[in-house]
């Protein structure tokens, strides 16, 4: 599973969380009315902390768990008094194996973090430990992005403005749905340059690899009416299209004695 340098982390963080911001108050929103009463949420693979924030705004307790040790580095900066005052905690865990001080009644994942899993059975152990997690009745809402947010992987992109000059050049493999992505360049951070020098390697999940998650984990999939807003994404070959690069999935943890 590709984890993000702490270097790519900062760079990251100025330029590629366009849609999380855009999109964080909207689950909020839709949470907060499908479960009134829930108080405590996981949110997985949680970058650089602004759904977190988003969600303790709207009263939410929040575990925020990633590999990065960069991403919660970002994370820490921007969620420093929410953590003395309890209200966040963060840990360094991976998606395929990790485990909560105790149950919680949702679970977000977003921004195609999922999509960084190496096969199928990645995503299988990643939401056994996700239905472990939650609390019986609890939500699982999560993205992963579709073929068309990788097309742009196959051609030569450049960011060069005052504070970066980076490059991103690659490959996506259509018949596989596998790629990878080179970013390189400087970036400069508080008057200070910093090498940014990040592979990341990416897979498609179909409705079919995300259906035999879901059941592996004792998920139930389950509909939701999220506003099916999307900002450009500046990461992916959606900024240049009016193609939704992402799909958003909801599922359910069945209550005690149900069997799906």
């Amino acid at each position: 599973m590709t984890y993000y340098t702490r270097e790519f982390s900062d760079f990251f963080e100025h330029y590629f969380t366009g849609w999380v911001r855009h999109y964080s108050p909207r689950l909020a929103a839709f949470l907060r009315q499908s479960a009134p009463d829930a108080r405590s949420v996981l949110d997985l693979c949680c970058g650089t902390g602004i759904t977190a924030e988003v969600l303790c705004g709207e009263g939410w307790s929040v575990t925020g768990v990633d590999r990065s040790p960069g991403m919660l580095d970002v994370a820490r900066r921007r969620l420093g008094d929410l953590i003395e005052a309890g209200r966040v905690r963060l840990s360094e865990q991976d998606a395929r194996d990790f485990s909560l001080a105790g149950p919680v009644d949702a679970a977000v994942c977003l921004d195609g973090a999922l999509n960084h899993l190496d096969v199928p059975g990645d995503l299988e152990l990643c939401f056994a430990r996700v239905g472990e997690a939650l609390a019986p009745g609890g939500q699982f809402v999560f993205d992963v992005f579709e073929t068309s947010h990788f097309r742009h992987w196959d051609n030569l992109t450049l960011t060069d403005d005052a504070d970066a000059v980076i490059a991103k050049r690659g490959v996506w493999d259509t018949d596989s749905g596998t790629g990878m992505l080179r970013v390189s360049g400087v970036l400069e951070q508080d008057g200070r340059l910093q090498r940014v020098n990040q592979t990341l390697r990416s897979r498609y999940f179909g409705p079919q690899d995300i259906a035999a998650a879901c059941k592996s984990a004792g998920l139930v999939p389950a509909e939701h009416d999220i506003e099916a807003s999307y900002a450009m994404c500046e990461s992916g070959s959606c900024s240049r299209t009016s193609t939704p690069c992402r799909t958003i999935y909801r599922a359910l943890k069945p209550e005690a004695g149900h069997i799906p």
